[in-house]
Parts: C-alpha cells; sequence; structure tokens
C-alpha cells in the first residue's frame, strides 16, 4: 500500500507532462500552416485547375518598361541636386544640374554667330536692286563712250576731207586717229563691264547668305541643346527612386552607373520566373493569385499577360551590380487587376498560376 502510495505522483506527474508535449506539437503544426485566403479573393479554379496542373513561382514586382536609368547626356560635375528620393516630381521635372559655364559661353558666341549672318542676309538682300542700278549706270557709260566714238570718227572724217583738199597735212590729222583708237578702247571697256554685271547672279549670294544662316543658326541649336542637357529632367511623371551621385561629383562620357533611378507613373506588374520543367503549364489570360513573401495575410489578384517566347536571364528590376541573374529561366508577366492597392517596386512575391495555395 505504501508503494502504492509512492508510485501514483510519479505517474501523474509523467501524464501531465506527455499531454503537455502533444498540446505543443499540435499548436506548433497550426501555426506553421499556410494561411488561405477567402473563397472570395482566391481564385476560382475550375476542375482542369487541380494543384498540380498549376505552378507555383517567385516574382518580383517592376513596371512593364522597367526602371529608368537616367543620367545627363553631357560630361562634367554635379553643381546642385534638386530632388529628394522618393518624390513624385511632373515631366519635365529638373532632377539635377551639371556646372554649365562653357556651355552658356559656347551658346553666347553660337547666338552672336546667329545675328551676324541675319545681318549677312538683309544685306545680300538688297544686291538685286543695287545690281539694276550699276547695270542701268554702265549702260549710260558705253552709251556717253559711243557719243564720243561717234563725234571723234566725224571729226576724223573731216579732217580726211580737208587732207584731200589739201587744206591740212596728213600729219595734222594723225592726232584724230589717236583719238579714235583711244575712245574705241574705252567703248570696249565699257562694252564689256556692261557684259560682266549682265552675267553676274546675285541670287547665288542671297542663297549663300541663307545658307550661312541656316548653319549659323543649326550651330546655336546645338550649343542650346548641349547647355540644356547640362540639366536632368524627368522624362515622364514619375517617382525618384534612388539618387546616385551628389554635388561635387564628375559624370564622364562613358555609360555607367546612372545617376538617378526614376519609376515613371506605369502600371505595375509581376516578372515572375518559371522553371523549364513547369513552363508547360501557363497559359496567357490564365488567372493568377500573388502574395506578398513577407506577409501571407496579403493577396493581389491578376492575370498572365505575356510569356516569354526564350528562356534567358533573369532580369534585375533595380540597379544591383552584385545581384546574380545568371539563373536561366522564362519570365512570366502578371497584370494586376485595377482597383487594388499598390505594391513596391522590387518587392519579392510569391505567385500562384492556375492553382490555389493550400
Amino acid at each position: 500500500m505504501t508503494r502504492a502510495v509512492r508510485v501514483l505522483p510519479t505517474a501523474i506527474v509523467l501524464a501531465v507532462g506527455l499531454a503537455l508535449t502533444a498540446a505543443a506539437v499540435a499548436f506548433r503544426r497550426s501555426a506553421a500552416a499556410p494561411s488561405v485566403p477567402s473563397p472570395s479573393r482566391a481564385i476560382d479554379a475550375g476542375p482542369a485547375q487541380e494543384s498540380s496542373a498549376g505552378v507555383v513561382c517567385f516574382g518580383v514586382v517592376d513596371l512593364e518598361h522597367g526602371v529608368t536609368s537616367l543620367s545627363p547626356l553631357q560630361p562634367g560635375r554635379v553643381a546642385a541636386v534638386l530632388v529628394r528620393e522618393n518624390q513624385t516630381v511632373a515631366a519635365g521635372a529638373e532632377l539635377l544640374r551639371l556646372e554649365d559655364g562653357a556651355a552658356r559661353s559656347r551658346l553666347a558666341e553660337a547666338e552672336a554667330a546667329v545675328t551676324l549672318a541675319r545681318l549677312q542676309v538683309r544685306q545680300a538682300q538688297k544686291l538685286p536692286e543695287q545690281h539694276r542700278n550699276r547695270v542701268s549706270q554702265q549702260q549710260e557709260m558705253r552709251a556717253v563712250m559711243r557719243s564720243r566714238l561717234d563725234a571723234a570718227r566725224h571729226l576724223l572724217d573731216q579732217e580726211k576731207r580737208m587732207v584731200q583738199s589739201k587744206v591740212i597735212s596728213r600729219a595734222e590729222m594723225s592726232s584724230s586717229e589717236e583719238k579714235v583708237r583711244e575712245v574705241e578702247a574705252l567703248e570696249r571697256i565699257e562694252e564689256l563691264r556692261l557684259a560682266e554685271l549682265n552675267g553676274q547672279d546675285v541670287t547665288v549670294d542671297i542663297q549663300r547668305a541663307e545658307s550661312e544662316l541656316q548653319a549659323a543658326e543649326a550651330r546655336r541649336d546645338q550649343a542650346r541643346l548641349a547647355w540644356e542637357e547640362c540639366r536632368l529632367k524627368a522624362p515622364r511623371p514619375g517617382t525618384v527612386l534612388r539618387i546616385l551621385v551628389g554635388p561635387g561629383d564628375v559624370l564622364g562620357v562613358q555609360p555607367g552607373q546612372p545617376a538617378v533611378l526614376f519609376a515613371a507613373e506605369d502600371p505595375q506588374v509581376i516578372r515572375a520566373t518559371v522553371e523549364q520543367e513547369f513552363a508547360p503549364r501557363i497559359r496567357e489570360g490564365g488567372p493568377a493569385l500573388v502574395q506578398d513573401e513577407a506577409d501571407s495575410a496579403a493577396w493581389w489578384r491578376g492575370r498572365v499577360e505575356r510569356i516569354a517566347g526564350w528562356y534567358a536571364q533573369r532580369r534585375t528590376v533595380l540597379h544591383d551590380p552584385a545581384q546574380f541573374s545568371d539563373v536561366r529561366t522564362l519570365e512570366c508577366l502578371i497584370v494586376l487587376e485595377p482597383g487594388q492597392p499598390r505594391l513596391r517596386l522590387g518587392q519579392s512575391v510569391r505567385v500562384f498560376i492556375g492553382t490555389r495555395p493550400r
């Protein structure tokens, strides 16, 4: 009897311990089981969409055209950064500015050249009227020379008759003959000058001046573009994700690390990567359910918009040289239904395609 009384408390303690252990194991199993969304938010799987026919894969939140890497087109030193990270900006807003002293000087020089070329065009446009006046003056000079030549020839004819009448000697007539030859030479010179003026095409000078003006304006536009390219502007409305430079940094002409990572206001998509053995199970237009990888209670509905036509390296959403992308997978583009909360770019998600989570 005494021995039975001693054994009874030990048995009770062992029984209680076993019961607590069994309860703890059951609690851990229930907590480790994945949470299943409510029927209203889950994929409506038909008879052909069983778990074995679907695909569960991982994806990353991205934009359809990706995150834009922005850099100034001109090399130079960063003078000022005009925005902050996570700031929403309008199209054309200045993001950063380079030192532009040299560019402004070249622009001023080009604008002065345009002003000079315009003056030359204005002068050239007066040439036709000036040319007509010179032609008219030359025609008058030729008429004067012809009159003088006629007078000299008439005097010579008179002296020839006087020589025949022996009123004067032939030696006295030689001066008149020399005068006629001189006036004939002058008349030929005036005739050549008139022919030269008539052969001139003043429209060529106008066209040359206008072409020089167009070239000066083109150089001016290039200088203005180079000056404007010292300012990095937002290509479209969007959000500044990351600024990778600061005042004093020197940006070169060789492509390298971008200055600003920019996300345009485009619809978000999920880029899911599917292994080759599961690729035949995916169809375009099929439903998809997206789950936050860090929060199993957060769900988004979508559909398969596009399936890549080739197996390629895993795409990187944000600029990260340390990220490995040498695994070749099939990319699947998931478009989310409108009206749902937006995700964060680069966010890792779990994608259920053609199946519902268990």
